[in-house]
This record gives C-alpha cells, structure tokens and sequence, in this order.
C-alpha cells in the first residue's frame, strides 16, 4: 500500500474522514491528517464536531492547501467492517485501555456492530455486536433509504465523563425471531465496549394524541415505523433522539425524545404531530442530526407532508419552536 508523509498541524485528529465501501465486506478508509502531540488532539465525540453542528475545528493554525494535498495526504489503511457505515465514525484521543493508551475511531455499522479502532495503526481493539439472542438486523421495511438491512443508522455520541472510562451511546433497529421489530439504546464503555447503566433499554413511548399510531385518544411508538435519522445530541445529561419513518409509509408521526445518560430512564418525551392524521406530517429526516442552539433544540431539516402542495404555515412551526423549547427545558 502506498504510504503517505503527514503535515503537522495545531489541532486535528490523526483521522479525519472515513468511507464505507460497496461489497460484502465493506472497508472503512482512514485519512492521515497531521503528526502531533496527542495531548492536543481534538476529539470528535459528536456529528461535526460540535452541538451546533458547526464541523468546525476553531483552534486551527496550520493546515492549508500547500500542505494538505496530493503528496502529503492520503490513505493510511482500510479497515474491515460487517455492514454499511452510515453514521460518522468518532474519535477519542488518549484514551486508557487496559495497561495502554490509544487513540481510537469507533464505527458502528448497519449490522448492528460497533468497533474501536487504533486509529495510528487500524489494530482493531474491540468488537461488540448489540444484537439481542436470536435477533438480527431489521430489513429496510421495503424503503430503499437504508438497505439492505438496518442497524446503527444514527451518528452515536460519546460523554468521556460518563461511567469509569467514558461512553458511547448507541441506537440500534433489529428484528426477533418472532418477526417483532425492536429499537433500544446501548451505553457501551469505549474501553472495553461493555453494556453500562442496565443497558440497553428498549425505546418505547406513548403521546396522547388523536393522529396516526394511536387509538384515537393515545399515540404508541411504534419501532418498526420509524428509523432513526438524526444524528444523537447529548446536552445536559440527556441523550436526545429524534425519528423519522421508512419512505414516508404510514402510519407515522414525529417523535424527539431524551434519556438520562446515567440512568438511561426517559426523562424528555415530545411528539410534535399527536393530531395530525394522513393529510400532513412533519417529522424528523434530518440526515445530520438535531442541533441546539441559542436554548433551542432544532432538527437541521424538518421535512414537513404535504396537502395538494399546501405546507406548513407559520403559526404551526412557531408552535412547534415552542413546544421543543418547553420539552428542553424541563
């Protein structure tokens, strides 16, 4: 393989960009960036970086297009993978694994595996599936968005602060023996990839409501209906999550909920379309995950129903503005 000099920079990761490949096997690519003091490095514990979703890396001073290209950027290694790789793989730097210390890349796949990686070397370091006995990945519920099988869709997020060693939190889709469809949070330990906190816990809700989902007085989550898109947010001790549904195949409705990190207990609770039936619906396909910003947890994209071309007015997503807000700050 060919091998590539490094440029120094202030404050980036060793691994920077990760591609999933086609085929049985997919490979996951990583990019060498810089040569540094890992001490320094800048961990990338959520989507883009940060809650607003800004991808941005402000203490930067080095890198340029005169030293990132052709001959000193590139490809360090593929690693192996058992499914696709749809969310954004993480990184934690420094992190103490047994008797040693690593810089790790953690991907998780649509099989329902999450890995951790030596991101200086591509040594694998642990391997977890998050299946349940007899359970595999769901089927892709006959939508073509996430195929052939749905897994871990949703980019995870990591606390190091959270249990002994740090954890990262995980949602993953599969489906039983008996042909019942299952959604249920993991909180792994990034050092050794365990289950914390009596994980994981299976994701169920109910709303009261007179729109889809539901009897005609309470709405029910239900896991087969729904994938999860959105990237997770972590903000005050709770991991957020919001749902979106497979092709837009009813019945569905727009769920955003929240777990204590440390209890993994349900402790925020919205569904931001309890009344409204197959005419219009607005929910959460946002591909790069929810965001907060100025005290407002706000999905990136909303893609809202439609009605004879008719959407949704003004005084309806001002509404929704401040019922997110109020479920926020709780």
């Amino acid at each position: 393989m060919r091998t590539f000099g490094k440029p120094q920079c202030s404050d980036c990761p060793a691994v920077k960009g990760i591609i999933p490949m086609t085929g049985i096997r997919p490979l996951v690519g990583l990019l060498a960036l810089c040569t540094m003091s890992w001490a320094a490095a800048q961990d990338v514990l959520t989507y883009h970086n940060d809650n607003a979703r800004t991808g941005q890396s402000l203490n930067e001073t080095i890198l340029n297009t005169s030293n990132v290209n052709v001959n000193t950027f590139g490809k360090l290694f593929v690693l192996p993978a058992d499914g696709k790789v749809d969310a954004e793989p993480l990184y934690v730097s420094n992190l103490t694994m047994g008797a040693g210390t690593h810089n790790v890349v953690f991907v998780a796949t649509e099989h329902d595996t999450v890995y951790a990686y030596d991101a200086d070397t591509g040594a694998l370091l642990w391997k977890v599936g998050i299946l349940q006995a007899g359970e595999t990945p769901s089927d892709d519920r006959n939508c073509s968005h996430v195929t052939p099988e749905i897994g871990v869709t949703a980019t995870p997020v990591i606390d190091r602060l959270s249990g002994p060693r740090g954890t990262i939190y995980v949602v993953a889709m599969s489906k039983d023996s008996s042909g019942n469809y299952h959604q249920r949070l993991h909180a792994l330990d990034i050092s050794t990839g365990a289950e914390e906190f009596g994980g994981p816990v299976e994701i169920q809700a109910t709303y009261p409501g007179t729109g889809d989902e539901g009897n005609g007085t309470t709405l029910a989550f239900d896991p087969k209906q729904h994938k999860l898109r959105a990237s997770l947010l972590l903000l005050d001790n709770i991991v957020y999550m919001a749902w979106s549904s497979h092709c837009d195949h009813y019945p569905y409705t727009g769920w955003i909920m929240g777990y204590d990190e440390r209890t993994l207990a349900q402790t925020r609770l919205l569904n931001i379309t309890p009344q409204w039936r197959f005419r219009f619906h607005l929910a959460e396909w946002c591909r790069a995950g929810s965001r907060y910003e100025r005290q407002h947890l706000l999905p990136r994209r909303q893609r809202d129903g439609r009605d004879n071309g008719q959407r949704a007015g003004l005084s309806e997503l001002g509404e929704l503005r401040k019922r997110l807000h109020e479920t926020l700050h709780q």
